[in-house]
């Protein structure tokens, strides 16, 4: 168990319906953001950037779904200094916001 998940509670949230269009819009948006690499000074210049354009518009877009969604989403759309800094505290956040940040599997025929 990592020292995140000590020291970090997780707020118990109602279960994501990932089949909801707006879920499945935001999914999508935070899997790019995640693929942009935030190892040097300049490329976490242009993740906060893109993550400011979703962070302001997280509340309006996504008003519907908003209260189910985990709240370290926020941290996420904020923290990526610390992400480059710090492999475990990556690793926390990608645990938690999983369900948002993989892309989901097609349904087996």
């Amino acid at each position: 168990m990592s020292i995140f998940s000590k020291v970090f509670r997780r707020r118990p949230t109602p279960k994501l319906d990932l089949t909801h269009p707006l879920i499945i819009d935001l999914s999508q948006k935070l899997r790019a953001l995640h693929a942009m690499p935030i190892a040097s000074k300049e490329e976490r210049a242009l993740w906060d950037a893109e993550a400011e354009k979703l962070r302001d518009r997280l509340y309006e877009d996504y008003k519907e779904v908003y209260d189910y969604l985990p709240h370290e989403l926020e941290h996420y759309l904020v923290d990526s200094d610390i992400r480059a800094k710090d492999p475990g505290y990556f690793k926390y956040q990608e645990d938690i916001l999983s369900e948002l940040l993989v892309a989901p599997k097609p349904p087996s025929s």
